[in-house]
């Protein structure tokens, strides 16, 4: 059977997180922090790779599920979407807490990036929630 082939913003996206990850974990070592860089590393890598899953999954989610495909894809997203922003929210309170209670100074960046990331994720449901009404 041939594979399909990736859509060029699929492999765009995975270049840039690659890149991003190899920029983050120099940067870290570099600034003798190698420790904050293999974290920055690693949460990019496993962005690029939770976005290449749930890419690969969608199709065959519509081919098990024929006509409840939808709904059942809707749900399944809510529910992994709700997920990824309690544990960012856990994340970024573990990181405070690591910064007071250990005095971890990356601790901080750690809250403030996944704090980043549901906030970009609530304004854009916002703003496209907006616009599609």
């Amino acid at each position: 059977m041939a594979r399909r082939r990736v859509p060029l913003k699929d492999r765009l996206f995975g270049a840039i997180c690659l890149v991003g990850a190899v920029a983050v974990l120099v940067l870290g070592v570099s600034r003798g922090n190698a420790r904050a860089g293999l974290i920055g590393a690693g949460i990019l890598l496993g962005y690029a790779v939770l976005q290449s899953v749930s890419r690969r999954l969608t199709p065959g989610a519509r081919l098990l599920t024929g006509v409840e495909a939808d709904e059942r894809e809707r749900r399944a997203q809510v529910l992994a979407t709700r997920t990824a922003g309690q544990a960012a929210l856990g994340l970024a309170g573990l990181g405070v807490l690591l910064s007071l209670v250990v005095d971890w100074t990356t601790g901080l960046w750690v809250a403030g990036a996944t704090m980043l990331v549901v906030v970009a994720f609530v304004a854009s449901l916002w703003w496209h929630g907006r616009a599609s009404s």
